[in-house]
């Protein structure tokens, strides 16, 4: 039995099959205990926990069987396998919620003539359903994109089930392009968000162990001091990344971390903890109070509608988006480390990639800046009617004068047809 600390009373078991199962402690009944039909991640999850504190079994409606051979049916099922795949281990709860938000985002999109739910159709549609459904997104492309990336998925699984072979969801493009993905935090944006967020808060200890690790954000909530190690006299933090393929991670901690982290509970299992005291219940949920954090220091912008009018989330109160992440601070770490002159493996070693081919984006970046950097001043002195500086000292040793080749009066000649003289002879005949 496994007790959890974010949610009081709330108990995790294993049933006979080894199939989880969530029970919760009456509030003030010890011995009483209420069995929830659904896991924290679940939307429903926060009425079944505090009715199940106050005596009170809410029942979990069924959900209506979609018909067969359905867009509804093929995203069920794949959805379906998935769970049993996470629970196994063998998936991302991740990869899950963004699979499930893409497919259902297809199935509620109306057909053309608005009078169909497309989930509600036979899974055979043609090309132009499926283009249909990335052009509902409007200039939201990214969101396209993802929904496209959960239909292929989907149809690649259903193959194996009866549903369609090749599919023409494989052949729609979502025409999105990549705008370079976080936006690397500036001196000036660590310098402002720091300003407004003084010592003793959680978002600046956030920032500073997003600084220190470079972490990502999947990693951030459940970092505490278990992970600590001493070596050398400093304090080193050591954590295995949760992102498949990464290598483990071992960073000395900075004075200006361990000074934020100075007043955590002795018996804390996070550094990071909620305004009740708890850590995070999931990187999700850091996420969102990360993203309240950075718009309440000014790092964000409005956000507009599709006719590019700003969305209003309260009466005269426009509603804001974060322009800064976590990942932004870890693409920051990388090119600091690279205008630094390290190399390739030392911003493996610091971001815990296991490929250079990744580490090798940061450093190519700031390597072609130092290039075109030489390049104009060696412009710039000829322009002036300089000589051109070298990149490199290719002159004689110092204290050393330069070797002199001397004329001999008499030169020894090649006998035969590799004489001048014979050439010459040769020609003239």
């Amino acid at each position: 039995m496994k007790i959890s600390k974010t949610y009081e009373g709330l108990c995790e078991e294993k049933t006979p099959a080894g199939t989880p199962r969530w029970r919760v402690r009456v509030e003030g009944q010890k011995t009483k205990k209420i069995t929830i039909p659904v896991s924290p991640d679940h939307d429903d999850f926060e009425d079944h926990y505090l009715a199940a504190r106050a005596g009170l079994k809410l029942t979990k409606e069924a959900k209506p069987q979609p018909a067969k051979n359905t867009l509804d049916e093929l995203c069920e099922r794949f959805l379906e396998r998935m769970e049993v795949q996470v629970e196994a281990g063998n998936l991302k709860q991740a990869t899950l919620n963004s699979r499930r938000t893409g497919l259902q985002q297809a199935r509620d999109c109306l057909s053309p003539n608005k009078k169909m739910r497309m989930g509600s159709m036979k899974a055979s549609l043609p090309r132009e359903a499926f283009a249909h459904i990335r052009d509902s997104f409007g200039a939201r492309t990214g969101a396209a994109h993802t929904c496209l990336k959960a239909l292929r998925a989907a149809y690649r699984w259903g193959e194996d089930y009866g549903y369609p072979i090749d599919s023409p969801v494989h052949k729609v493009q979502s025409g999105h392009v990549e705008k370079g993905g976080a936006e690397p935090w500036s001196d000036a944006d660590a310098e402002r968000f720091l300003a407004h967020h003084g010592p003793g808060t959680m978002a600046r200890r956030w920032f500073l162990l997003a600084e220190a690790t470079a972490g990502r954000i999947g990693d951030m909530h459940i970092l505490g001091p278990q992970h600590e190690i001493t070596r050398n006299e400093r304090l080193y933090i050591r954590f295995q990344p949760s992102k498949k393929g990464s290598s483990e991670v071992q960073l000395p901690l900075p004075w200006s971390f361990m000074l934020e982290a100075a007043n955590l509970p002795v018996d804390a299992r996070a550094y990071l903890l909620t305004e009740k005291g708890t850590p995070f219940a999931s990187s999700g949920s850091l996420d969102n109070a990360v993203r309240k954090w950075i718009v309440a220091a000014g790092l964000c912008e409005p956000v507009l509608d599709d006719a590019g009018a700003p969305v209003m989330e309260k009466p005269g109160i426009p509603k804001m988006r974060a322009t800064r992440s976590q990942h932004g601070i870890r693409k920051r770490r990388a090119e600091q480390i690279a205008e630094a002159s390290g190399s390739v493996y030392e911003v493996m070693a610091h971001l815990s990639h296991s490929d250079p081919k990744t580490a090798a984006i940061y450093t190519k970046r700031v390597d072609r800046a130092r290039l075109a950097e030489r390049a104009a001043l060696r412009a710039e002195a000829a322009a002036a009617g300089q000589s051109v500086p070298r990149p490199t000292n290719r002159g004689t040793l110092g204290g050393k004068k330069p070797s002199k080749t001397e004329e001999i009066g008499e030169k020894w000649q090649p006998v035969g047809e590799s004489n001048p003289s014979f050439q010459v002879e040769n020609l003239a005949s």
